[in-house]
């Protein structure tokens, strides 16, 4: 399932749709693959396949808004239940194919009609799953196909279109997702925490799903990728140990219910004599096994404690925070939307203050502006490729970190067009304010940074008296004009 890094710095309405439009044709191949002949292997593709669109499309139904119709949502959740009406029936026959070995030749009749049991309900389920796609499943994946490929696009009239970068939503829901798996593996204590257990299994699924699109594009993705496939087999273990647990005392309930009704019979009719028959499984079998399920859940609880208590889990939490750290220092360059001031004079008090010195200069050009910037930090120098388009309040800005031999073999081609300057760097709040002092003039202007074009600003305390006026938008006050 390869997708191209471009989708992270794409628009988050339109990257979600292109990665569920991808995960809704691997669903329709193994519809085929499933429809040309049934097995374990073809029904559990399937099952992934159906789990992975209708993971993605809850974690990123408010980017996809008006492509989800209620009807289809519904329908998928029928094909999902149908599906899964049988795995535990399909889970308990693989399992029980492996207990031979274990038991004692009488309470191997106890697997032999267990089998047989379970086989009926298998196909029952197939072919109750196989009915509901024959009404379901096309009409589905028409009707998303067709939905998800158009969408409508909001623009402000001033700050233009206004989507999130989709890395900017990833990196959010990655630590939503994380966090709420966190929480859960910390409810997991003991063996006999069944249905905590299974909550984080479910949390986990859901990371895994949001991760795999973009995994293959981020540092670290396929490492965390493998550790939340690793725990999904554990915690997967030990859920079907608890489901072949619920299952055999169901069967010996069962039974001892089939007992009293034939005891409660023999109470009021005089039975005829005949030979004795056996009515259903020994119950040292039904036993034995149940022991076997419980050493098997003891096994997977302590693998899942070795793994995730004791050992990696906070190093996988905090990976993955870095990940979302790095995804999100993708989106900044990408929209530029500033205030700028002039000032009288350089502010006499900066709280919190940083500096850097620039040297940035301009390549020849006049709908594209490529900027060569080297920012000098102590004795350290880094170098930097720009491109900007726009003008006013909002502009796309596209930016790189170079080498100084590339920095070096362009620098000529900006003779006449550079400039130098001191930036003092002031936090404010959720903000930042750049003074950049230039050294080659008597010139103080003030730049911040806002989320968006309508989002209000307060000139602080310390800046306020140095604000001659806003130059906004003014073309004399650009660096690309400044630089001479």
């Amino acid at each position: 399932m390869p997708f191209d890094a471009s989708l992270l710095d794409d628009t988050a309405p339109r990257s979600a749709r292109l990665v569920a439009l991808s995960l809704i044709e691997g669903l329709a191949h193994e519809r085929e693959r499933l429809g040309a002949g049934k097995d374990s292997e073809t029904l559990h593709d399937f099952r992934v396949a159906l789990r992975r669109v209708r993971s993605w499309l809850r974690a990123l139904e408010p980017w996809l808004e008006g492509s989800l119709p209620d009807a289809c949502m519904r329908r998928l959740r029928r094909m999902a239940r149908e599906s899964n009406a049988g795995r535990d029936a399909e889970v308990f026959l693989s399992w029980l194919a492996t207990t031979d070995g274990q038991l004692s030749v009488r309470d191997r009749r106890a697997v032999t009609w267990l089998i047989e049991r379970f086989q009926r309900q298998e196909r029952e389920a197939e072919s109750e799953l196989e009915s509901r796609l024959k009404r379901d499943f096309q009409r589905t994946r028409d009707r998303l196909e067709e939905r998800l490929a158009i969408y409508r696009v909001e623009a402000h009239v001033h700050a233009g279109v206004r989507e999130p970068l989709f890395s900017a939503v990833i990196a959010t829901l990655l630590r939503e997702l994380a966090e709420d798996l966190r929480r859960r593996l910390k409810r997991v204590r003991t063996v006999d925490d069944i249905a905590e257990s299974h909550q984080a299994r479910i949390a986990g699924k859901r990371l895994r799903y949001l991760l795999e699109p973009i995994a293959q594009q981020v540092a670290a993705g396929p490492a965390l990728l493998a550790q939340l496939r690793s725990l999904q087999d554990t915690l997967g273990e030990l859920h079907d140990a608890h489901v072949w647990l619920l299952v055999l005392r169901h069967v010996v309930a069962e039974l001892a219910m089939e007992e009293g009704r034939r005891m409660a019979s023999a109470l009021t009719t005089t039975p005829k004599p005949k030979k004795r028959t056996d009515k259903g499984p020994p119950r040292s079998g039904l036993i034995a096994l149940a022991r076997l399920a419980h050493q098997r859940a003891e096994s997977s609880f302590d693998r899942f404690h070795r793994q995730w208590v004791e050992g990696n889990g906070k190093a996988f939490y905090r990976d993955l925070i870095d990940l979302a750290g790095r995804l999100e220092a993708r989106n900044p360059s990408q929209l530029e939307i500033e205030r700028k001031f002039l000032l009288k004079g350089l502010p006499q008090s900066m709280p919190d203050a940083t500096s850097v010195t620039i040297e940035q200069g301009y390549l020849p050009g006049e709908r594209l502006v490529e900027r060569l910037r080297a920012v000098e930090v102590g004795r350290q120098r880094t170098y930097f490729r720009t491109v900007k388009v726009g003008a006013g309040i909002v502009r796309t800005e596209l930016e790189e970190e170079t080498s100084v031999e590339v920095f070096k073999s362009m620098w000529p081609l900006t003779k006449g067009k550079r400039l130098t300057k001191r930036r003092h760097r002031v936090p404010d709040g959720a903000f930042a304010w750049e003074i950049d002092e230039f050294t080659d003039r008597a010139l103080v202007l003030a730049e911040i940074e806002l989320p968006a074009a309508d989002t209000e600003v307060t000139i602080p305390e310390w800046l306020q008296p140095f604000v001659e006026r806003e130059v906004t938008g003014d073309v004399a006050y650009l660096n690309s004009t400044l630089a001479k």
